[in-house]
């Protein structure tokens, strides 16, 4: 169609997986890479483009597209990435004067979960989630742009006729000799190396077990769209996939960019409702060579506080906030602290009260990037003693922390022992001890008795 690529710089193919080639320009893949080093969640924060976090990403950008455009009226970038970052795509093509035109391929989420399975080796819940957020993006976001939603199937099977629509509707130069093209389509499309085609019919595909009926809905929606250039202008259409959206976010929260993350090494989180005891389990670990971020770590405990005045304020999201897209640019901004902490250190860890007050969010992120965490919780008994009246809210404090942990090793301390001289060998070992040990462990069990011991404690004081 003698549309230009931008570059001769593109994804190189991979003769296992794609012979052909991916026709991905690395130069882009590199930018949207950058930006996903700060930017980890979709969907993003609301604003995300205009954040000062990826102000030289977006400028890199600007200057790529604007280069690129003084060489070539059209320019076709493809990179799975996009649908992450179309708003920010259009804010800097309207910045340099450039109309989009918006391809959205949309394929069974079945032979995409199968796909990246085979070929990556992915989860597939993952790989699923996955799609579904880039399917739900890239039809939400694109809203009152000039835009067409192309089916795979008819790419594959129908490529010629399904290049014309493309080139008519977004007004694409077409050549003038078909059968030349379609010779050159012919040459290039070999059927053998599709290795995932569910190759089922609609009606297979909406009694399939293993999706939930908000995967059918939207590769319905989508395929409908595909067929009916109405139907993907209309009102109704956007009202779905805005509804989908919704229904996404509240019951899985914005999705993690990396979900095949290996970090080694090991992060402590010291959790108190006393300065001073968490500073003083800091300090034990800290003469085992282990640096303990505190209070007066600023960019932490600046992050670690933005989040604890929120549920402050809002105290009834206590059991959500994690997952909250409320919550969501403190949490990225604690996952890329903890992440770039835990890569650059064998072992580290963060004592400080308010991870108390926070600790589904730190949990969230660690989760979510694997970490292999050790957990010490202090439990002020000394204050339990001696103040009757703050008792409950403590209980209540220690045992919100321990029901949290309740897969992860953890160690309890009573603050009445803090000054016994096996405390520092305790807190050595549980730290040292290998995954494989820490594995061995009950410890949803553990955390069981725990509870139970805390209430006894309660009323023994």
């Amino acid at each position: 169609m003698g549309i230009s690529l931008g570059t001769d710089n593109l994804l190189a193919p991979s003769k296992k997986i794609n012979p052909k080639g991916y026709f991905e320009n690395k130069d882009i893949i590199n930018i949207h890479k950058a930006i996903g080093s700060k930017i980890r969640y979709r969907p993003a924060f609301e604003g995300y483009y205009d954040s000062p976090k990826i102000k030289k990403d977006r400028a890199n950008l600007t200057k790529y597209l604007t280069d690129k455009f003084h060489e070539a009226q059209y320019l076709v970038i493809k990179d799975p990435r996009m649908n992450d970052y179309i708003e920010l795509w259009q804010h800097v093509l309207d910045d340099i004067h450039v109309k989009p035109a918006e391809i959205i391929l949309i394929r069974n989420p079945l032979d995409v979960v199968a796909s990246n399975s085979r070929a990556w080796h992915r989860d597939k819940t993952m790989a699923l989630r996955q799609w579904q957020v880039r399917t739900l993006l890239s039809l939400r976001d694109t809203k009152g742009q000039p835009r067409l939603v192309v089916s795979y199937e008819d790419l594959f099977h129908k490529t010629l006729p399904t290049l014309k629509r493309v080139a008519t509707q977004l007004d694409l130069p077409w050549p003038k000799d078909e059968n030349e093209l379609q010779k050159k389509i012919d040459g290039f499309i070999d059927p053998k190396l599709q290795k995932s085609d569910s190759g089922g019919s609609l009606e297979a595909f909406k009694a399939e077990k293993n999706l939930t009926d908000d995967v059918k809905n939207l590769y319905l929606l989508a395929v409908k769209a595909s067929n009916d250039d109405h139907f993907l202008a209309s009102k109704e259409f956007d009202d779905q996939i805005k509804h989908l959206t919704t229904r996404y976010v509240e019951k899985y929260g914005s999705l993690y960019r990396d979900f095949n993350t290996n970090i080694p090494g090991k992060t402590v989180y010291v959790y108190g409702t006393d300065t001073q005891q968490v500073n003083s389990v800091n300090e034990l670990l800290a003469e085992k060579g282990i640096p303990m971020d505190n209070e007066n770590t600023k960019r932490i405990h600046d992050l670690l506080s933005q989040v604890s005045q929120q549920l402050e304020n809002n105290p009834q999201e206590t059991d959500t906030y994690a997952d909250d897209f409320a919550y969501l640019e403190e949490k990225e901004d604690i996952n890329n602290y903890v992440r770039k902490s835990a890569k650059k250190k064998v072992v580290w860890g963060i004592g400080d009260v308010l991870t108390s007050k926070v600790i589904e969010m730190l949990m969230t992120v660690s989760e979510e990037m694997n970490l292999n965490t050790r957990n010490i919780l202090i439990v002020d008994d000394k204050k339990m003693a001696r103040d009757t009246r703050q008792k409950s809210q403590l209980l209540e404090t220690y045992e919100r922390i321990l029901k949290r942990l309740n897969k992860h090793p953890h160690l309890v301390i009573y603050a009445s022992e803090l000054t016994n001289p096996g405390i520092k060998q305790q807190v050595s070992e549980f730290v040292e001890s290998s995954q494989e040990v820490a594995k061995g462990f009950d410890y949803q069990q553990r955390v069981t008795h725990e509870v139970v011991q805390l209430k006894k404690l309660g009323s023994a004081l």
